[in-house]
């Protein structure tokens, strides 16, 4: 996916008991040929530069299409994801999903029936719309994300996986303990994600952004990721 113009970009640090980690975590939102909001994002870890890169369309909030790259020493990998929208009407939540990948035997394919389920790249700056979304449904929702669990399983990279996933605002003490520091007109949310990310504490920004993330990890330690270089076109309102 390319860019025909560029209203936002920044970054996201990353850090694990204080200590900054080696991971570039970059995003760019702009306009395509035909008008459609698109994100781009890359993140990158260690030297080597290998890691996972996503451009997407952006509806409001909802993801409707995106194309994944993963790069790492043995070769890469690529998929397509998009919502598929009935009778040639806009994609909404709830269509059914298409997800395309090359696996070890050439490329697959499958189709997930929609069932209120919300389509995720994985990266950070997609964290603040499904964050909203999650938010508005008090049972939560399931997720379509592309699997990167144990990447050494090829024949799962980046297939889809499914996962439930809820978010609830925090109590007004939480809130203003962890917002303190991150700007005005910042909410915080209690994030239930994956195995690896339990009972996250996420802080959205009023453009929808996500400004911060702090995530306790299974050994205890502190994951905290926060978004800096933030440049922000005063022409572009919000993501959602």
């Amino acid at each position: 996916m390319r860019l025909k113009s560029n209203l936002a970009q920044g970054r996201y640090y990353y850090s694990c008991d204080g200590r900054e980690m080696p991971v570039r975590d970059y995003w760019q939102l702009g306009e395509d040929e035909e008008g459609r909001q698109v994100l781009i994002s890359q993140r990158l870890v260690g030297s080597e530069r290998f890691g996972l890169e996503v451009g997407a369309v952006l509806d409001r909030g909802l993801v409707t299409e995106c194309q994944l790259s993963w790069h790492d020493e043995v070769d890469e990998v690529t998929a397509h994801y998009r919502l598929l929208g009935k009778s040639g009407g806009d994609p909404v939540l709830g269509d059914d999903i298409e997800a395309q990948w090359t696996g070890p035997n050439g490329p697959q394919e499958a189709r997930l029936s929609g069932c209120a389920r919300l389509l995720f790249p994985l990266m950070r700056i997609f964290m603040g719309p499904l964050l909203l979304k999650l938010q508005q449904s008090e049972r939560g929702l399931e997720v379509v994300s592309p699997d990167i669990v144990d990447p050494s399983q090829r024949g799962k990279l980046l297939a889809p996986r499914v996962s439930h996933r809820t978010a609830r605002l925090m109590s007004s003490v939480g809130a203003n303990q962890g917002t303190h520091e991150l700007g005005p007109d910042v909410v915080g949310y209690i994030y239930q994600g994956d195995e690896a990310e339990r009972d996250a504490h996420c802080y959205v920004d009023k453009r929808g952004l996500l400004v911060g993330y702090d995530w306790p990890s299974s050994t205890g330690r502190l994951w905290q990721v926060r978004l800096r270089d933030l440049e922000w076109s005063g022409a572009f309102g919000a993501l959602v």
